[in-house]
């Protein structure tokens, strides 16, 4: 298989996402396609890359309905100022693997450049949470719905399923995680968010972009500095009664986007590039649906079981904080070191765009790694209905 390299990473400004108070949200006014684009565009702008170079454009997206739903990914790409007049030779495709989607995107377009179908791609993700709410809203209102020969089957509580809340409730108690550890791991994600914001760390990633109104949107805004063990300790559980899991432990509704470059090695020695990694494995697995939490450390397992690393090897982890029970399990399950896992703090603090959360942690594990003089990289996020996809990267 060919090599295939990630050359750039660039995303808007994670925002807290509020649907009944749509006036906190900066990108309230923005459709998350049209976020998307901006991304792409910056891009491209910053790599001096001729649009028509790139051959592809993959998008993830978690809830890929009302106005999300992108007629195959073109609508980002007709969107683009720069890929919208010169890339319509350009394939595209959105994909749905709930909170995979994002690293979903960049497995599609990895594994094409690899088979020498193509050398130059996109891969993005997109959630506006605030204008596409999450799932008990849409089933509400009928767009999303259920099978009912799924309703009583006896090996399938589908009731928990789909509730990510009640997953993760289980999934703490089955692996002994108590809500003190839970709200002290969050506590932590804050202060390293934080840590990274005043040192700069996402300067390069994270880029200004305008909504309509002509605000420019620069910060992430879920990010709370002052919390403190105390106020999160006085949170009420959110899922269950007496349960773990709240607010301040899971991550919030969040709007945003990201997008990353990948090049194979010859595109990458036409254009005069320099990546930031070399993708080493992507790996999916399944696991079951009541405790989809544990899927992070399972396709990680996997992941390295592909490569021949083992974990102490892995110099930098990016363990998507969907709620802090997952990274948590990961931790015990890999024994891994608490130093090397989302050191600029995680989607606790940072936010959760389901769609573009992926290319976060895959463009920010390539940034880590490189701030770091690091070797071997891991991205690993759990996916609602039981599943986790994980990817391996190298320092170029």
């Amino acid at each position: 298989m060919k090599e295939v390299y990630l050359v750039d990473y660039a995303r808007s400004a994670f925002t807290r996402a509020h649907p009944r108070k749509p006036e906190v949200d900066g990108w309230a006014e923005t459709r998350g396609d049209a976020l998307l684009a901006q991304v792409i565009d910056a891009l491209l702008e910053r790599s001096d890359l001729d649009p028509q170079a790139v051959e592809d454009l993959s998008i993830g997206c978690a809830l890929p309905v009302k106005e999300q739903w992108s007629f195959g990914g073109r609508y980002p790409l007709w969107l683009s100022q720069r890929l919208g007049p010169h890339g319509r030779a350009c394939a595209s495709r959105q994909i749905d693997q709930q909170c995979g989607s994002g690293l979903a995107a960049l497995r599609s377009v990895a594994r094409e450049i690899q088979a020498g179908a193509m050398e130059t791609a996109i891969a993005g993700g997109f959630e506006n949470m605030t204008r596409v709410p999450m799932g008990p809203a849409l089933f509400k209102e009928g767009v999303l719905t259920s099978p009912d020969a799924l309703q009583n089957a006896p090996w399938l509580e589908l009731g928990v399923a789909l509730n990510m809340g009640i997953t993760a409730e289980r999934l703490a108690q089955a692996a002994g995680i108590a809500r003190m550890e839970m709200d002290a791991f969050a506590l932590e994600s804050h202060r390293r968010a934080a840590r990274a914001e005043a040192e700069n760390r996402f300067e390069g990633e994270r880029l200004a972009l305008a909504n309509p109104a002509g605000e420019a949107i620069d910060r992430d805004t879920n990010i709370r500095p002052d919390t403190s063990l105390e106020r999160l300790a006085g949170l009420d559980p959110v899922f269950v009664e007496g349960g773990r899991v709240t607010a301040g432990n899971s991550s919030p509704l969040t709007s945003g986007a990201a997008a990353t470059l990948l090049m194979s090695k010859a595109a990458v020695e036409r254009h005069g590039a320099k990546p930031l990694a070399r993708i080493v494995a992507f790996a999916d697995v399944g696991v079951p649906p009541e405790s989809m939490g544990a899927g992070a450390a399972a396709a990680a397992e996997r992941a390295l079981l592909q490569t021949g690393l083992r974990p102490e090897q892995i110099d930098a982890w990016e363990i998507n904080e969907a709620f802090a029970a997952v990274p948590l399990h990961a931790m015990r399950t890999l024994r891994l070191d608490p130093a090397k896992v989302n050191v600029w703090g995680g989607a606790l603090a940072l936010g959760h765009p389901l769609g573009a959360t992926g290319v976060r942690l895959a463009g920010t594990l390539a940034r880590v790694l490189d701030q770091r003089d690091g070797r071997y990289g891991c991205a690993t996020a759990c996916i609602g209905g039981g599943q986790g996809i994980a990817l391996v990267i190298e320092r170029s």
